[in-house]
């Protein structure tokens, strides 16, 4: 069990850690609770269309909105399995959870498992092939991983108060995952599908994303200074081996083979964020610049998605700089080309919420929750719970 000092959590780890909290306690509470509530306040769609009922085309039908089973209550969706089909958890009772296939076309719903504790979240495959699925009790963490019948192809409990994982998106067999204790000391761990073996990895950091099948990226922080930002580096599981890969990064992501940065700018206070995005690790493909807010600890990226194909980078824009707690400004939904390096707005006046887009990116889960659909081709939101 490795140690992280109370000094090395800037911003980034805080929003992460936060949001992993505030969606446990969605499911368990069955209430939309929001992260950064001033963000939201006032926020409007503008000129954008709001549906109550299915309305738009949608692969030649229409999105037919998910009908809850009786003594259930949706909790979220929880990602993509192809253009016309997602996953959705609901809770029923104090404990029990389901995990549903969803066609949007269609509204039909297949139950793939079936949770006697709470389903704090789950996650398709790079190749849509296998969903993991988190759930959990007291103080221990359950990963369950199924095929798209619900077949399960491997559990196991782990000791934790908290769980992250990451599918290897060149190596879908392979996932990291990290465990953390109620005083956030970590574990890391490597897990092999293909002889369902997890084994300890002496990971630096927690929070580390895939970029090649054995190489996985995080943030060396200083643990004994103040800085907003620190190195990225990359670690070799295979090898045990780090190397720094950029200096001086705010908070980074990672998509298949494409990697995503942001650093800060303060020159003349007017505090942005310099997003630059690489392809095989280092080979620049692009940037782009946009207002960050500031907050008591640093600064608010706002939610964004990039594609897995790499060639859209979709995210929210506010559109001024100012301080997050007095922000009622909006913020616009834009969708950047990296192949182009043409930038486009999608819809205006929204609020600073999660986004999950589809594989063609034609539409995009929206919300804390991923309880509205955001139609990129014609400008609406539908309401995804009826």
């Amino acid at each position: 069990m490795r140690q992280i000092k109370d000094s090395t959590y800037r911003i980034p780890y805080v929003s992460w850690l936060l949001l992993i909290i505030v969606t446990s306690a969605l499911g368990l509470s069955a209430c939309s609770q929001k992260l950064d509530a001033s963000l939201h306040e006032g926020a409007g769609h503008g000129i954008n269309s709001v549906k109550e009922s299915p309305g738009p085309s949608f692969l030649g039908a229409e999105i037919v909105p998910i009908e809850i089973g009786e003594q259930e209550e949706f909790y979220k969706s929880a990602g993509w399995l192809s253009d016309s089909k997602i996953l959705y958890i609901s809770n029923k009772g104090e404990s029990t959870s389901l995990l549903y296939s969803y066609n949007l076309g269609t509204g039909k719903a297949s139950l793939l498992y079936r949770s006697e504790q709470p389903i704090i979240t789950a996650v398709p495959s790079p190749e849509k092939t296998k969903v993991m699925i988190h759930s959990a009790a007291s103080e221990e963490g359950h990963l369950t991983v199924i095929d798209l019948t619900g077949k399960e192809l491997y559990s196991t409990s782990i000791q934790s108060y908290e769980l992250t994982f990451e599918w290897n998106a060149f190596d879908e067999n392979l996932l990291v995952v990290s465990a953390f204790t109620e005083d956030w000391d970590f574990s890391s761990y490597l897990l092999d599908l293909r002889n369902n073996n997890l084994k300890e990895i002496k990971l630096p950091q927690p929070f580390a994303r895939w970029i090649s099948e054995d190489v996985l990226v995080y943030q060396e922080w200083d643990e004994d200074g103040i800085s907003l930002d620190a190195p990225l580096r990359t670690f070799s599981v295979k090898e045990n081996k780090t190397e720094t890969l950029l200096k001086d990064v705010y908070q980074f992501d990672s998509q298949g083979r494409y990697l995503m940065t942001v650093k800060v700018n303060e020159e003349e206070n007017q505090e942005s964020g310099q997003y630059a995005f690489f392809r095989n690790g280092d080979k620049s493909v692009g940037s782009i610049e946009a207002p960050l807010l500031t907050s008591f600890s640093g600064w608010v990226v706002p939610f964004y998605d990039l594609m897995e194909n790499g060639k859209n980078f979709i995210y929210l824009k506010a559109t001024e700089q100012g301080e997050a707690d007095l922000y009622d400004g909006g913020f616009d939904l834009m969708r950047y080309h990296l192949e182009t390096g043409k930038e486009e707005v999608i819809f205006t006046e929204m609020a600073n919420e999660p986004l999950s887009c589809s594989p063609s990116g034609e539409m995009c889960l929206y919300g804390f929750q991923f309880d509205r659909v955001l139609n990129m081709e014609t400008n609406e939101i539908i309401n995804l719970v009826h």
